[in-house]
């Protein structure tokens, strides 16, 4: 590996379970540039109605660091608060190509911009099951999925008909 490839290879790291962002913050503190892919999730809030994002590790227990200066030692990194290892290849530290991360970076951008009705678990066709009074216990199919609202096809009566419900008012069967 030359010496130009080495500054611009990524290393990948695993971390002690839950605490990417702990060894995130002490990388960083210790000069390490530090790349923690974050992946936008839809949440289905268990107080309050409705639907909302979280951001979640891309790759729970692992992210990716580069050194920031030639002559920096990857030694520090596995004594370092939530870090669990290097991952490494044999006798080598596992290596990712910059175009990987930039791509992984790329795939991140996507979902951020990605609307709830298109991370939402439901889909059109999707059979699920009202959570809330009036109408618990029955179940529907999901006609439609906008950013607020989940629009279900129900029997009532022996009629089909249509009702809107919050995210939370309802779950996959």
């Amino acid at each position: 590996m030359s010496a130009d490839s080495i500054a611009s290879a990524w290393y990948v790291v695993h971390t002690k379970p839950r605490q990417e962002s702990v060894a995130r913050e002490q990388l960083l503190r210790q000069d390490f540039e530090v790349y923690l892919p974050l992946f936008k999730v839809f949440r289905k809030p268990r107080a309050a109605p409705g639907g909302l994002t979280a951001h979640e590790p891309m790759f729970p227990r692992y992210l990716f660091l580069r050194p920031t200066r030639p002559t920096q030692s990857l030694s520090v990194v596995r004594s370092t608060v939530g870090v669990s290892r290097l991952v490494m290849f044999g006798p080598q530290p596992a290596a990712l190509a910059d175009a990987a991360v930039q791509a992984i970076r790329q795939a991140e951008t996507l979902r951020e911009a990605a609307q709830m009705d298109q991370i939402s678990p439901f889909q059109p066709g999707m059979p699920v099951q009202i959570q809330d009074a009036p109408l618990a216990g029955i179940q529907a199919l999901v006609q439609a999925v906008s950013k607020d609202r989940v629009t279900l096809l129900l029997d009532i009566l022996g009629r089909p008909q249509t009702v809107q419900v919050e995210f939370g008012q309802i779950a996959p069967l």
